[in-house]
């Protein structure tokens, strides 16, 4: 590996919806990678279209490796401060489940499709070796 890179998700629910972001041809919760000085949720500030956003809690933490670098993805509950702006799509919970599943790329599908249908409690360590196996998680997350 040739370096590490933190990333950050988040989770927003206004009432039983979940905003999402197009990210094509999927979609995906807001957040992406913190480059170096940036508040860690800067990024979701700007995806999700609110001046800021309150980190409520870590929902889980996801170490993967990708590209030759070793990431570390936090993902929180948050809630936005301000107006919104339109960004992205608020789905109910169910739509909202079902579009992640479809996303391609385990470490941000896995722990936040866990976490929306109950099957991963709070701050749920997942890890990856290798993306073509299984996350071994803490404390253990049951099967679909």
């Amino acid at each position: 590996m040739t370096g590490h890179q933190l990333a950050v998700g988040a989770v927003l629910r206004r009432g039983k919806d979940v905003l999402l972001i197009s990210d094509p041809p999927d979609w995906a919760l807001p957040g992406g990678a913190v480059e170096p000085g940036e508040p860690v949720l800067a990024k979701v500030s700007q995806e999700a279209g609110f001046a800021s956003v309150l980190a409520e809690r870590l929902l889980w933490v996801a170490r993967y490796p990708a590209g030759g670098v070793e990431y570390e993805m936090l993902g929180f509950e948050v809630t936005g401060v301000g107006p919104h702006d339109g960004s992205g799509a608020w789905v109910p919970l169910e739509e909202a489940i079902d579009r992640l599943g479809r996303m391609w790329f385990a470490p941000i599908r896995e722990p936040a499709v866990a976490y929306l249908t109950g099957r991963a409690r709070v701050a749920t360590h997942w890890a990856w070796a290798d993306l073509n196996e299984p996350a071994v998680t803490y404390p253990h997350v049951s099967s679909a």
